[in-house]
């Protein structure tokens, strides 16, 4: 065998090996001109193979060995194109091969040879499927030249380092994770107290209730723009709920009969009283004790300069001051009314007396007697009421 024949057959043994990167674009221009008899090395970063833009594959016998002026193997193109005309040559070139052009074109000749490496790709990029013609490289080449861009949230199904290969499928994957925190209401308990401050069918709130709150903290995962995975994190009460306390009453209402029939009614768990015309009173405080009762004749005065008259009731001053209004009954039922401190007397001094009662015949004082009363100091009420017993 010849040694050029060696020559050509080690030239597509070399292209061989690289020719299954079939239809690569790797762009390149070469202006190649005054071509001599002496081959003219071009250096390239590919392997070799060569068709023609026609798709006639190039003979082999046009195809030669040589050797470059830097002492590196070359591959020759000696007839694969007419340099006179224009025409592009598609090829394969191998990493770190030289490529010559043949020596038997004229010396006139500017030729500009296009050298273009392309693959075609599917790119799943964050749940999208594009497909693309991209220069052949390395996976990182590809993206750049696509303009896209990764980020730390970016799992790719191939490495940066790794090469294109055509109908290659790469994946780009993006997940994040989101921190969601929000709250909700923990309702309070309700709960019933019996109170022997309130009467039956009375009712009383003692403490408010106040709604709790519960703090949750949910981690989020989405894939690719959508959520695949919520998880709990943290579930804390932040702030505990105040039960609602409420008194029910269980005392029974004292009921008063005035001696005119009227009925009066007192509640001491309100601090009210009802009197026979059905006006509600409020009081500020109670006193109980003995009471006694006393006449004089008409027009007689009392301690304050008033007239003695019913509802005028003497009182030692230091207990129940001058001018207070009152409303007194006895704990066996009967009612005195309305009456105001305008009056005192010597028994304050050598009794246990509370209050002394104007009656206006000795009579009804004998009727009354001695008897145990409470006596409800009034708030907001005109003397004028004590007129109206």
């Amino acid at each position: 065998m010849s040694s050029q024949k060696q020559n050509k057959q080690y030239a597509f043994r070399k292209s061989a090996a690289v020719v299954i990167m079939a239809s690569l674009v790797l762009t390149a221009a070469l202006s190649v001109a005054a071509y001599t008899n002496k081959n003219t090395p071009v250096e390239t970063e590919a392997g070799i193979a060569a068709k023609t833009v026609n798709e006639e594959i190039v003979n082999p016998e046009d195809v030669l060995l040589s050797s470059g002026e830097d002492g590196k193997n070359g591959i020759a193109l000696s007839s694969a194109f007419d340099m006179n005309k224009e025409e592009e040559v598609s090829m394969i070139i191998g990493q770190s091969e030289d490529v010559a052009l043949g020596n038997n074109k004229s010396e006139s000749s500017d030729v500009e040879i296009n050298i273009e490496n392309w693959v075609k790709i599917e790119i799943d990029l964050r749940g999208k499927t594009v497909t693309k013609d991209v220069p052949a490289g390395k996976v990182s080449d590809a993206l750049a030249y696509l303009n896209i861009k990764t980020t730390e949230n970016d799992k790719l199904s191939a490495a940066l380092t790794d090469e294109i290969k055509d109908g290659m499928k790469l994946t780009i994957t993006e997940t994040k994770t989101k921190t969601v925190t929000k709250t909700e209401k923990i309702d309070y308990k309700t709960i019933n107290k019996d109170s022997s401050s309130l009467y039956i069918g009375e009712t009383s709130v003692e403490t408010e209730g106040v709604e709790g709150e519960r703090t949750i903290v949910i981690k989020e995962t989405y894939v690719n723009g959508q959520k695949t995975d919520s998880k709990e994190e943290s579930n804390e009460i932040t702030k505990e709920p105040v039960d609602k306390v409420v008194l029910n009453g269980t005392a029974e209402k004292i009921n008063y009969f005035n001696n005119d029939g009227g009925n009066v009614v007192v509640n001491e768990s309100l601090n009210t009283i009802t009197d026979k015309y059905g006006n509600e009173l409020s009081y500020s405080y109670c006193l109980s004790g003995p009471a006694t009762a006393y006449y004089a004749p008409a027009g007689a005065g009392t301690a304050t300069g008033r007239l003695a008259r019913y509802g005028v009731v003497a009182v030692d001053p230091n207990e129940i001051p001058y001018g207070s209004i009152l409303y007194i009954v006895s704990n066996d039922g009967f009612v005195y009314g309305y009456a105001v401190a305008g009056d005192t007397g010597g028994f304050i001094y050598y009794t246990d007396v509370l209050v002394d009662l104007f009656f206006p015949t000795y009579d009804d004082c004998c009727n009354f007697g001695l008897r145990n009363v409470n006596v409800y100091v009034l708030e907001g009420v005109s003397e004028d009421m004590t007129y109206c017993n």
